[in-house]
């Protein structure tokens, strides 16, 4: 069977919130003008071309594969709707094709000598640590921008992205080339965040929407396939090898939360974090790499980019998963009453994962303690620093194969043989 590697290539996502933006555009100064104007016209550009499904299927234009996934994703979306109670509203009823072309781009950016994002900070939209663009060489000139400001960076393509139903969400044609088990977790991650949405907590959210993705996205595998199908055998397997490369990469980051807090001086603490950077390096090509299901897909991290922002954005959507697992298996798999606790939790004021911890110890379960390398608050000299609105958007997969190259020097070179090997699959050897 082939390996479910799509996700490890590029499984991207990016959240937008459009008329927050509008609206914003009259609050904001003119540096910020050009950013939202780009927003406005790539969203409404997606919007104003949109097909229904029902008829890209029967215009008979897409190979065969495309056409069975596009049902794929109709047939999760249902799944999420009804097993779940997932809110999709119009959501992937429509299609937008790209014509080969890539659908936008992400950009994060981090101090070099510290664990801390740049956070871009905005009227009504609030503070994310992230940027979205349409336009490559619009999102190069703001990360040269970042890098002369001495920062680590992170641009890298994506192929998907959620309005958190402002818009009916399209099937964006680049999606069609993730796995089957990419697809069941994507579409059930993006309509979570439909349903369930903490205004400024990123790693809430997105670490959530991690664990709902996969979760449900293994319950309707083997609803569809049965519980012995190779493909469900799979998907657990790759899940497996996944929870054990982020246990190592959070070690690896609270490794380097230490390194950073020593009494350096920041250039002495640039100049030696290569070292902890090879350390991690070779305990997971030694240690961690050799006991995995599938070695060879993630042999990549044996080059992993000393880059903060690169570590961060693993960080963002892999942290605390062990506690929602907790809340769902005291709610006996029951999904409404998990995604109930989630939105309780959402709307709580202070710590959202405190509250889980606490509606926990309610009911006699003893919570998932907190990791002990949470990344401490942003300092605010490192808050709006460059005034743009950010659209909320990330990447939830390990590797930087499909980042956009800018510097050779921090990142490996990009392994397009991602996207040559999701094109070579066969339809018929997923579920199989």
């Amino acid at each position: 069977m082939k390996r479910d590697d799509q996700k490890f290539c590029a499984t991207r996502v990016i959240r937008v919130c459009l008329p927050a933006a509008l609206m914003a555009l009259s609050l904001a100064g003119c540096d910020t003008t050009e950013y939202i104007i780009h927003v406005a016209l790539g969203q409404l550009g997606v919007q104003g071309n949109v097909e229904p499904i029902d008829e890209v299927l029967a215009g008979g234009r897409l190979t065969g594969e495309q056409e069975d996934k596009l049902r794929l994703i109709l047939e999760i979306r249902q799944f999420g709707i009804d097993h779940m109670g997932l809110e999709a509203g119009d959501s992937y009823t429509t299609f937008y094709d790209t014509s080969g072309d890539p659908l936008a781009f992400n950009l994060s950016a981090s101090q070099k000598d510290a664990l801390v994002p740049r956070i871009w900070t905005f009227p009504i939209v609030g503070s994310i640590p992230y940027l979205g663009f349409f336009d490559l060489e619009y999102a190069r000139r703001i990360e040269q921008d970042e890098i002369a400001d001495g920062m680590d960076t992170y641009l890298y393509e994506v192929d998907a992205y959620s309005t958190l139903g402002v818009f009916a969400d399209p099937v964006r044609s680049p999606m069609l080339e993730r796995s089957v088990s990419s697809l069941a977790d994507t579409i059930l991650h993006e309509l979570l965040h439909n349903t369930v949405w903490r205004n400024g907590d990123t790693e809430f959210n997105e670490s959530l929407a991690t664990f709902v993705g996969r979760t449900g996205g293994l319950q309707f595998l083997t609803a569809k396939f049965g519980a012995n199908a190779p493909i469900v055998s799979g998907t657990e397997a790759f899940y497996e090898d996944l929870a054990a490369v982020n246990v190592f990469l959070l070690e690896l980051f609270a490794d380097l939360e230490a390194y950073y807090a020593r009494p350096l001086l920041s250039e002495d603490k640039i100049a030696g974090r290569e070292s902890v950077f090879q350390a991690g390096r070779d305990r997971y090509k030694n240690s961690v790499n050799p006991g995995l299901n599938d070695p060879e897909l993630f042999s990549g991290l044996d080059r992993l980019p000393s880059n903060n922002a690169w570590l961060l954005g693993n960080y963002r959507y892999n942290l605390d998963l062990e506690l929602f697992e907790a809340v769902f298996d005291s709610a006996g798999g029951s999904w409404p009453e998990t995604l109930a606790a989630f939105s309780q939790a959402a709307a709580a004021p202070g710590d959202a994962k405190d509250f889980l911890r606490n509606w926990l110890n309610d009911r006699g379960v003893s919570a998932p303690s907190k990791p002990v390398n949470r990344r401490p608050a942003v300092p605010p000299p490192f808050v709006e620093q460059f005034p743009v609105l950010a659209l909320p958007l990330s990447g939830d997969g390990l590797a930087p194969a499909r980042s956009v190259k800018s510097d050779p020097e921090t990142f490996p070179a990009a392994d397009e043989s991602c996207r040559v090997r999701q094109r070579e699959r066969v339809w018929a050897d997923s579920p199989n």
